[in-house]
Order: structure tokens, then sequence, then C-alpha cells
């Protein structure tokens, strides 16, 4: 039983918190003692205390009320630490709140609702206690108040409260569907595409082969590139030295510079006894994307696949030949260049370039092109 409230101590609003402290005495015993605490905070602010006899007594008696829980949960946090007892009021206010505005919301207000609304404020209005109300509860906390009054005047009146409870706007088109929205823009067909978009050097080593007559299967239009002009096939390796320092802050981490290091060392010394097709070889390189390293476009492919870095008098292979050795075109040695040609492509991404020359000669020896 909640001890009556004396009359010089109503002004200072702390009855609501008096009658929500009787009511949860028992259930929330947490939610009571600062219901208490605030009242005797609120007192002694303002010296009413003093004011006479039953004031002081009344302030006697909650003080007592506080010591004697403060011993019965000498292990609650929720009492004994600020931060705790801050967050636990706070989460308690929060959660009355919103019962109270989900019946509004179901427009299914009622006595109860004001009741809710009315206790909802009163424990939001308890975090005073540990400095100024943040703006999103002392909202909510004067929502609260509002609503409580608007439900008991309607009631008074013999009205609906519902008839009165505020409007729901639906959310607007733009505020549903943001067009810069990462799912919105993938649903519309609009999202940009990205690396992993991008197909492995398989995929677009088979999209290149469409286009490629049955006779581009072999090399051999490299082999009469270079015996129709053998002396045009060193000018186009040194191409590879210029864009070298163009690409040093590329992603490839100088991918073309070292490649010409390792084809100075076997393709010079081979020029008069092995097929000259092995120096196209290196000079198709330039031909591709650096950042997606094709190997069967690299070895196998015909000139007139090639970018525009190669000559134009180079397309034409009047009088394709097969080079005398021959090139292992079957699926498992061009997908094994490829596995290869990727590595090194990896391996130059960390400045490795010995892993990477190794793992070109691998790609290589993968079509028997050494």
């Amino acid at each position: 039983m909640a001890a009556r409230v004396p009359a010089k101590m109503k002004s200072a609003d702390v009855t609501r918190f008096a009658h929500r402290a009787a009511q949860l005495d028992r259930y929330k015993p947490i939610v009571s003692y600062w219901c208490d605490y605030h009242i005797v905070q609120q007192i002694l602010a303002k010296g009413l205390h003093t004011a006479d006899e039953e004031c002081m007594q009344y302030t006697t008696m909650l003080m007592d009320k506080l010591e004697q829980a403060k011993t019965e949960h000498a292990n609650e946090d929720a009492i004994l630490d600020d931060v705790a007892a801050k967050a636990y009021i706070e989460q308690f206010g929060l959660d009355t709140f919103r019962r109270a505005d989900d019946a509004v919301r179901a427009n299914q207000a009622s006595k109860q609702t004001a009741d809710t609304f009315q206790a909802a404020a009163t424990f939001l209005d308890l975090m005073t206690i540990w400095g100024p109300q943040e703006p999103e509860i002392a909202s909510k906390s004067k929502y609260a108040k509002y609503h409580a009054l608007r439900i008991a005047k309607a009631l008074k009146a013999g009205e609906d409260p519902n008839l009165s409870n505020p409007t729901q706007e639906p959310a607007t088109e733009e505020t549903m569907s943001d067009p810069d929205d990462p799912e919105v823009r993938q649903i519309n067909g609009y999202t940009q595409p990205s690396v992993e978009d991008a197909p492995d050097a398989f995929q677009l080593s088979s999209m290149t082969s469409a286009h490629r007559d049955v006779t581009m299967e072999s090399p051999a239009p490299q082999t009469s590139l270079a015996t129709t002009g053998a002396p045009q096939s060193h000018p186009d390796v040194s191409p590879l030295q210029q864009p070298s320092p163009d690409r040093t802050n590329s992603a490839g981490g100088g991918y073309f510079p070292n490649v010409p290091t390792f084809t100075s060392d076997s393709a010079a010394p081979a020029l008069p006894t092995a097929p000259p097709a092995e120096p196209m070889d290196h000079a198709l390189l330039p031909q591709e994307d650096p950042s997606m390293l094709d190997v069967q476009n690299y070895y196998a492919g015909p000139p007139k696949a090639s970018v525009p870095m190669v000559p134009a008098p180079e397309i034409p292979s009047p009088t394709p030949q097969a080079p005398s050795g021959g090139y292992r075109s079957d699926d498992a040695s061009v997908m094994s260049a490829q596995k290869h040609a990727k590595w090194a492509m990896s391996a130059l991404n960390f400045d490795d370039v010995g892993t990477a020359v190794k793992e070109l000669r691998l790609a290589l020896n993968s079509l028997g092109a050494r």
C-alpha cells in the first residue's frame, strides 16, 4: 500500500511516480526503486522535506525504503551501477511505450492504452535521474502524454478514440524502391559489371574460338609470317619494350617488361635451327588485355584475332603451312597452359618475377612450344 503523498509535495510532480512505484513494488522492484529515488531527488532538490512534519516523515520513509532495497538487491547491477540502471529503465520505458503505440497503430486504442501511455511517459521521464533526456526519449515522452490525454478525452466524451488516431502515410514509391539501392538496380538490370562478372581465360578462349576458321586451329600463319617476312619478327618483339614505363604502376606489376627477358634467352639462339614460329608467340603478347591472360590466343590464335599492336601487313596469311614440330591444342593441354598463365599473372601481382617466368615456361611446355 503506497503512502499518501503530502499535499505540499504534489506541486513537485511526484504523485505519478509514487503511483507507479507502488504498482510495481512486487513485480518490478528495480523500476519501483528508481521511482522512489526520483521522488526523493525532487524533494531534496526543492527543499520540500522541510515544509512540515508530514513532508519530513514521508521523505524519511522513502529513504529508509531505498536503503532496504539496496540491501535486498546487493548483487543487482541495475540498482548499484548507474550505467546498467539507465539502460534497464530506458529499455523498460521503451517497451511500455511500444505496447501502447502498437495498439494505436492497429486502431485498438482503449482505456488501457491511455494508462499504458501514461506509464510509459513516467518511466521515460525517470531518465532525467542521470542527466538531461536525449531528444528521442523526450519526444516519445511528449508523444505518450499527448495520446494518453487524447484517448482519455475521447472516452470521457463517449467517442471512439480510434477515430482520432493518427493516419499512417504509406511509403512513397521513391522510398520503397530507391533506384540507387543495389538490390533495386540488380532487379532492374542496372547493376554495374564487376571484376567477378568477367569470364575467365577459358571462357574467353571458347568465345574467341567461335569466330575462327577451321584452318586457324594450327599456328601455320605464324610460320608464314616468319618465312615471308622473317626480318619483321624482330621489330614485332621490340614494341614490348615501349609500354613498360607506362605499365609500371598497373595492377600487373610490370608484366610486359618481364616477358621479353626469357624470350631473349631462348628465341634468339633458336632462330637458325628452330621453327621461326616461336618469336611470333611473344609478338602476340601485347594483343591481350593484361588483366586477363589467354594462353590459347597467345600461342595458337591467328594474327587476325590480334589487337592493333600487330602491324596490319601481318594480318594476311597467303600460304599457311604447319610448323615442323606443331603445337598441342587438345583441351587438356590448353587448360594446363591457362592454369600456369594465371599463376604467372598472380605472381606478377606480387612482383615475383621468377615464379612468373617459371609458370609461363610451363604454359609453353603444355602447348608443346618448347
